[in-house]
């Protein structure tokens, strides 16, 4: 960043396994209204599960996080940054003593941030400076449990990038696991003290989760039937309901066919973040199964029979599973019925743009 010019004031960083279906822009809660309130199916917690939706003035419904969080801030400005809520927690904020998870028992955070850092929990003991600010395990529940997508000021990622690069391989060094570089965020943001307004309607990600920190909330409540989730889509094309949706937002989505009214049209996350194995009616979506020259001009699209996905969802209606099991292969279908239109369509962008 400090190699080229940039002339955008806020910066959004995603994960290359997401697929937009709305834009991230740096408005939070300005405008907004809290218009309701609804619990998850995770009961651990009653008062942390508890879910609050945030319409714009238009009446749309943009935001979707829990409600013990910290006060939405308007928008993203220098000091003030926002994110994916994820389910990583506050873990690393109990590194080092009893009560911390087996992995972070024995960590120790003064190795990854050095002796004087905010991101510590507690001040070395030959530290008599009282000067500087401890990161506890509640904020960082509360301000750090943070994923992609990221967005935030560029003089804060100018101040954050350099941190993050430096913690990484010392967490790995402790946690040498797939979250390492996540954890390394978390920390690094803690050192600077950048604080993110979570949410959990930038993704869904994991059909099983049962988790308030994706926006599953909103695709369980596509219709009455189970069909709803993929009625309508084709090999390139989106389902009604999520065209009816898009065209609500006004997001500039043209589809002809589509002549529904789209008032009191239901929300969308920001992205599709296609991280799982999603299996469902004989389609499968894998990112490490895509072929890597899948984007070439005499490229074929992927195999899609909807016939077969709405029989077998035809089928789950009659099936007698409720509660989490159908949840579970709703939100499967859900996933492969975009996903696999969305890359396709790309495909023929793709094509277009090289003059194949």
């Amino acid at each position: 960043m400090n190699h080229t010019t940039i002339e955008e004031s806020v910066i959004a960083l995603i994960d290359p396994d997401m697929m937009l279906l709305r834009p991230i822009t740096p408005i939070l809660g300005m405008d907004m209204a809290i218009v309701s309130s609804n619990g998850s199916n995770d009961r651990r917690d009653k008062k942390k599960n508890q879910l609050v939706e945030y319409k714009d003035k238009n009446g749309r419904i943009q935001i979707l996080r829990q409600s013990y969080l910290p006060q939405l801030p308007p928008f993203i400005t220098k000091g003030v940054a926002a994110g994916q809520h994820f389910g990583i927690g506050g873990l690393w904020a109990s590194a080092g003593e009893s009560d911390a998870r087996k992995d972070f028992r024995e960590f120790n955070l003064t190795r990854v941030c050095g002796p004087s850092s905010s991101c510590l929990n507690q001040p070395p003991h030959d530290n008599t400076d009282t000067s500087t600010h401890y990161t506890t395990r509640e904020e960082a529940e509360n301000n750090y449990a943070v994923g992609p997508v990221y967005i935030a000021s560029t003089a804060d990622w100018k101040d954050l990038l350099p941190k993050w690069h430096a913690f990484t391989p010392r967490v790995y060094e402790q946690y040498p696991k797939l979250l390492a570089e996540m954890y390394g965020f978390t920390m690094a943001a803690a050192d600077r003290q950048l604080k993110f307004a979570l949410s959990s309607s930038y993704m869904v990600s994991d059909p099983r989760t049962m988790s308030p920190t994706e926006s599953w909330m909103w695709i369980d409540e596509y219709g009455e039937n189970a069909q709803s989730v993929c009625e309508g889509a084709r090999i390139n094309r989106l389902p009604d309901e999520t065209i009816r949706r898009l065209k609500n937002y006004g997001y500039g989505y043209q589809h002809g066919a589509i002549t529904t009214n789209t008032a009191g049209a239901g929300p969308l996350p920001t992205t599709l973040h296609y991280c799982q194995r999603y299996d469902f009616a004989n389609h499968t979506f894998a990112k490490r199964k895509i072929r890597h020259d899948f984007f070439r001009c005499d490229g074929t699209p992927m195999d899609f029979d909807v016939d077969a996905i709405m029989r077998e969802l035809d089928l789950l209606d009659a099936s007698g599973l409720f509660g989490s099991q159908k949840k579970v292969q709703r939100r499967m279908a859900y996933m492969i019925c975009h996903l696999i239109p969305l890359i396709n369509l790309a495909l023929e962008e793709y094509k277009v743009d090289m003059n194949c």
